[in-house]
C-alpha cells in the first residue's frame, strides 16, 4: 500500500472514531435533557395533585363555627355552642349527659331532607329565642359528612350537630325511622316526647319546646 493511501486510510479511520464519539456524546446530552424533563413532570405533577387536594378539601370544609354571644350563659350552653354550626363527632348518648340539668331539644337532621330543610330556620330562630334556657344539638344521620358542612354553610344554626353516619345513635333515642325526628328533654335529663316528621310552622315548634323542654302549660 502507498504511503498517500495509508495515511487517507488512517484519516478516515480517526474521522470515523471521532464522529462515534461525536454521536456517544449526543446521546448522553439527549438522555440527560430527557431525563430533566421527566423530572420536571413528575415534580410539576406531584405539585398539581397537592394543589387539587388542597382545594378538593377546601371545597368540603367545615363550615366556621359561628360566633355566639356567650354573655350570661352557663358552663353547659357555652361548651355547647361552642362549635355552633359545625358538624363534630361524638356520641349523642354523651351530649346529653353533659347537658343534664337544661333542657334538651335534639333535631334529627340530613342535607339530603326537603323536610329538613323546610323547617331548619325554624330551629335557626328558635335557639336563638331560647338561648340560655333552652340547649339544642343537631342529629346529622345517615348523610355524606362534605354536604352537611356545606348545608351549614348555606342554613347557620347556633348549635353543632353530631355526626351520626349510620343513624345508629339516632335510633338509640328513638329516631332514625323518618327525617326528620325531633325528641324533647327537660332538665332532669328525661325523653319527654319524641316527634317523628317535620314542623310546617315556626309556632307549632315553638309551642312543643315550651310543652316538652320547659313543662310549660299549653
Amino acid at each position: 500500500m502507498s504511503s498517500s493511501k495509508h495515511k487517507q486510510q488512517r484519516r478516515e479511520e480517526r474521522e470515523a472514531a471521532q464522529s462515534r464519539v461525536d454521536a456517544a456524546e449526543r446521546r448522553k446530552q439527549r438522555n440527560v435533557v430527557l431525563a430533566g424533563v421527566a423530572t420536571f413532570l413528575l415534580v410539576g405533577g406531584v405539585a398539581a395533585a397537592i394543589v387539587a387536594s388542597s382545594g378538593s378539601s377546601g371545597s368540603t370544609s367545615a363550615a366556621a363555627p359561628l360566633k355566639v354571644n356567650t354573655a350570661g350563659l352557663s358552663s353547659k350552653f357555652v361548651a355547647n355552642v361552642k362549635d355552633a354550626n359545625r358538624v363534630v363527632d361524638g356520641q349523642i348518648t354523651n351530649k346529653l349527659a353533659e347537658l343534664r340539668g337544661v333542657p334538651v331539644v335534639v333535631n334529627q337532621w340530613a342535607s339530603w331532607c326537603p323536610n329538613c330543610k323546610a323547617e331548619f330556620g325554624y330551629f335557626a330562630h328558635l335557639s336563638k329565642a331560647y338561648r340560655g334556657k333552652v340547649a339544642f344539638v343537631g342529629l346529622d344521620s345517615q348523610d355524606e359528612r362534605g354536604k352537611a358542612e356545606s348545608f351549614l354553610k348555606d342554613h347557620p344554626v347556633e348549635y353543632p350537630s353530631i355526626f351520626d353516619n349510620s343513624a345508629a345513635q339516632a335510633q338509640t333515642i328513638g329516631g332514625g325511622q323518618g327525617w326528620p325526628t325531633t325528641m324533647f328533654y327537660n332538665a332532669k335529663g328525661e325523653q319527654t316526647y319524641i316527634r317523628p316528621g317535620g314542623y310546617t310552622t315556626e309556632q307549632s315548634l315553638n309551642n312543643d319546646i315550651r310543652r316538652y323542654a320547659l313543662g310549660a302549660s299549653s
